[in-house]
């Protein structure tokens, strides 16, 4: 992913990307700068540490699950588009509908997961990362978050249209 063109497209008048691709790359960028962190030695010390070389593995694991994810969410909310530009007339188009927001609520889902786990390791990069780059580590725990939340607005939207699409229960 070229990110000046991620840039360029999410500014963009086209709906994809949109703010869960957005997350889930603020996400990603969460954990590559707890990669960052893990990969320098505390000043006193030298060499790896084993718990340092494990959170580094762990975030770098975070960081391509949450680049596929902004792939998936692109797809995910193109799959709803295509849901609804089914004829009316289709008996199958409010299932397709269902079907791809409930797909497209799962993204969003393992968005908000995958950034929790890369929260988690950025804290513990807080407490006992090197000094030198709490900045990154506590930049890392803000993007973290920020990723969480705005999955959730994504999580949320989708839930309410599910719920509206009044489908009938018993097929």
């Amino acid at each position: 992913m070229n990110l000046s063109k991620f840039i360029e497209d999410l500014a963009s008048s086209r709906p994809t990307p949109g703010g869960g691709a957005a997350a889930a790359v603020a996400g990603a960028m969460a954990a590559a700068l707890v990669e960052m962190v893990a990969a320098l030695p505390p000043p006193s010390a030298s060499g790896a540490s084993a718990a340092r070389v494990k959170f580094k593995a762990q975030s770098a694991k975070l960081r391509k699950r949450l680049l596929e994810l902004a792939d998936e969410d692109c797809l995910a909310f193109e799959g709803v588009m295509a849901a609804y530009k089914l004829p009316k007339e289709n008996r199958e188009r409010g299932f397709e509908i269902e079907k791809a927001l409930k797909k497209a609520t799962e993204v969003p889902l393992e968005t908000m997961k995958a950034a929790g786990g890369v929260e988690k390791l950025a804290r513990k990069m807080v407490e006992k990362g090197n000094k030198n780059a709490v900045s990154d580590a506590k930049s890392a725990v803000y993007l973290a978050q920020a990723a969480q939340k705005s999955a959730r607005e994504n999580v949320e939207i989708n839930q309410q249209s599910l719920a509206k699409l009044n489908l009938p229960k018993d097929l």
